[in-house]
C-alpha cells in the first residue's frame, strides 16, 4: 500500500487499480488532514499518559504514555474516518444527517480536548500554573487550619484557660492585699498590743512583781485580744472562701491546658495529613487550579481560550475540508450504488408489503364469508329447533287428545265391569259352590288346560282369574 492509498484509507474509502487520479484528490487531503489531527491527539494523550503515570518508574511511565498515545490516535481516527465516509456517501436527499455527525464530532472534540487539557496546559501555562497551586496551597492550608480550630474548639477552650488565668491571678492579688477594713482592723490590733507591752515594760515599783503589773494592766490586753480576735475573724471571713475559689481555679485550669494542649496537638496532627495531600495533589496538572487561574486570571483565560480554539480548529480540519471539498466522485458512484441498492429494497418491501395486504384481503374476506357461513348454519339450526319445538307441542297435544280418550275408555270400561259384576254374581257364587263339591276327577282333567285352543274360555261367562283359580 503506497502513501496515495494509505491516505485514501484514512477516509474510509478503498481504491481499486482502475480508480482514476481524478477521483481521489480531495480525498488525499482530506486523509492528510486526519493523520495530523490523530498525530496531535497522540501527542495531547501521551502527555496526559505521562502526567497520569507521575511517581512510577521510567519504564512504565514511557509504557503508559505510548498507550495513551495509541488510544487518543485511534480514537480520532475512528470517529474522523467514520464521519468523513459516511458523509461522503450519502445521497443529495440525505445531507441533513451529515450536521448531525457534525455536531457529534464537535462535541466530543470538546470535551476531549477539555480533558486533555488538563495534562497540555501545564506546559504552556507552566509558570501561573505553579504560582497559583502555591497560593492555593497556602489559601488552603489557612482553611484547613480556621476549620480544624473550629472543630476542636481551640478558640473556646483557649478562651477558657485565659479566663481562668486571670481569675487565678485576680484571687492572688486579693490575698496579697486584703480590703483597708481589714487592715485597720490587724493595725489596731497590733497598736493594742504594742501600747500594752509598752506600758508594761514602762510600769516599775519596788513593791510590785510582774505577775501583779500583767494583772494591772489585765483589761488591756483583753482589749487587745479582743480587738485580735475580730481581725483573724474578718480575715478569716475574706480569704477562707477565696483560698478554695483559687484552689478550685488551679485544678481547673490544669485541665483546661490538658484540653488546650490536646486540642493543638489534634490540630497539627490533621494540619499535617492534608498539607500532605494538598502538596501531592494541587499541582500545575489539577484541574482544579486550571480553573481557578481561568476564572481569577484575565490574561491566563485568554491564553487558555486561545489554545483551546487552536486545538479545536485543528482537530476539526478533516471536517472542514470535507465541507469545503464536497462528495468526490467515488463517494457519489458509491452513494448512488447505495441510493440504487435501497430503492430496489424499498420497491420490494412495497412489493411485499403489498403482497401482504392482499393476503390480508383476502384472509378477511375468507372469514367474512366464514362468518355469513356460521350465520346461516345458525339460522337453519334455529329453523330446525323452531320445527322440532313446533312437532313436540303437536305431539302433546295428540298425546294430550288420546290420553282423554284412554280416560273416557277407562271410565266406560270400569261402567261395565260394575253392571257386569252386578249380574254375574250370583252366577259365580253358584260356580263357586259348584267347585267346592266333590268331583275332582273331573276337574282335574279339565284344569291343565283351561282355556280351548283359539283362546278363548270353557267358561266364557267367568273372569280367566277366576277359571285359574276353579282349576287349581
Amino acid at each position: 500500500m503506497n502513501t496515495r492509498q494509505f491516505l485514501v484509507f484514512l477516509t474510509g474509502h478503498r481504491l481499486s487499480p482502475d480508480t482514476p487520479i481524478k477521483e481521489i484528490g480531495s480525498l488525499t487531503k482530506i486523509g492528510s488532514a486526519i493523520a495530523f489531527a490523530s498525530f496531535l491527539a497522540a501527542i495531547q494523550f501521551g502527555i496526559a499518559g505521562w502526567f497520569l503515570s507521575a511517581g512510577q518508574p521510567l519504564v512504565l511511565r514511557l509504557i503508559m504514555t505510548i498507550v495513551c498515545s495509541f488510544v487518543g490516535s485511534m480514537i480520532v481516527l475512528v470517529l474522523d474516518r467514520n464521519f468523513i465516509y459516511l458523509a461522503d456517501t450519502r445521497y443529495e436527499t440525505e445531507k441533513n444527517i451529515s450536521y448531525f455527525y457534525l455536531g457529534i464530532r464537535v462535541f466530543l472534540i470538546t470535551v476531549i480536548g477539555s480533558l486533555s487539557s488538563q495534562f497540555t496546559m501545564p506546559l504552556l501555562l507552566k509558570s501561573e500554573l505553579e504560582i497559583h497551586a502555591q497560593d492555593l496551597k497556602d489559601g488552603r492550608y489557612t482553611q484547613s487550619k480556621e476549620f480544624y480550630q473550629q472543630k476542636y474548639e481551640l478558640a473556646d477552650k483557649s478562651k477558657t484557660l485565659e479566663t481562668l488565668d486571670q481569675r487565678i491571678v485576680r484571687l492572688k492579688k486579693e490575698l496579697q492585699s486584703p480590703p483597708q477594713e481589714i487592715t485597720r482592723k490587724r493595725a489596731a490590733a497590733e497598736k493594742c498590743m504594742q501600747d500594752y507591752r509598752q506600758q508594761v515594760r514602762n510600769t516599775f515599783a519596788p513593791d510590785l512583781d510582774e505577775s501583779e503589773i500583767v494583772q494591772l494592766y489585765a483589761k488591756d490586753k483583753q482589749e487587745c485580744d479582743r480587738l485580735e480576735a475580730v481581725y483573724r475573724n474578718a480575715y478569716h471571713a475574706y480569704v477562707t472562701p477565696r483560698e478554695a475559689e483559687l484552689t478550685k481555679a488551679g485544678e481547673d485550669i490544669t485541665q483546661a491546658q490538658v484540653a488546650v494542649e490536646t486540642a493543638k496537638a489534634s490540630i497539627t496532627t490533621d494540619l499535617t495529613k492534608t498539607s500532605a495531600i494538598h502538596e501531592a495533589f494541587i499541582n500545575v496538572g489539577s484541574a482544579d487550579v486550571l480553573w481557578s487561574l481561568i476564572t481569577n486570571n484575565g490574561g491566563a483565560f485568554m491564553k487558555y481560550l486561545l489554545l483551546s480554539l487552536l486545538q479545536l480548529c485543528l482537530e476539526l480540519m478533516p471536517i472542514f475540508l470535507k465541507i469545503q471539498a464536497g462528495q468526490s466522485q467515488m463517494g457519489h458512484r458509491i452513494a448512488l450504488k447505495a441510493y440504487e441498492h435501497k430503492t430496489k429494497t424499498l420497491a420490494q418491501m412495497n412489493l411485499s408489503a403489498s403482497q401482504r395486504l392482499q393476503s390480508e384481503t383476502l384472509l378477511q374476506t375468507a372469514r367474512h364469508d366464514q362468518a355469513m357461513d356460521f350465520k346461516k348454519l345458525e339460522g337453519e339450526e334455529q329453523k330446525y329447533a323452531l320445527q322440532l319445538t313446533h312437532q313436540k307441542l303437536e305431539q302433546e297435544l295428540i298425546n294430550e287428545r288420546l290420553r282423554k280418550e284412554i280416560d273416557d275408555l277407562r271410565r266406560q270400561t270400569s261402567a261395565y265391569a260394575r253392571v257386569q259384576g252386578y249380574f254375574m254374581d250370583p252366577v259365580r257364587s253358584a260356580i263357586d259352590g259348584f267347585a267346592m263339591k266333590p268331583i275332582q276327577p273331573t276337574v282335574r282333567v279339565v284344569t291343565p288346560n283351561p282355556t280351548t285352543t283359539a283362546g278363548q274360555s270353557v267358561f266364557p261367562f267367568m273372569p280367566r282369574d277366576k277359571v285359574q283359580k276353579a282349576g287349581t
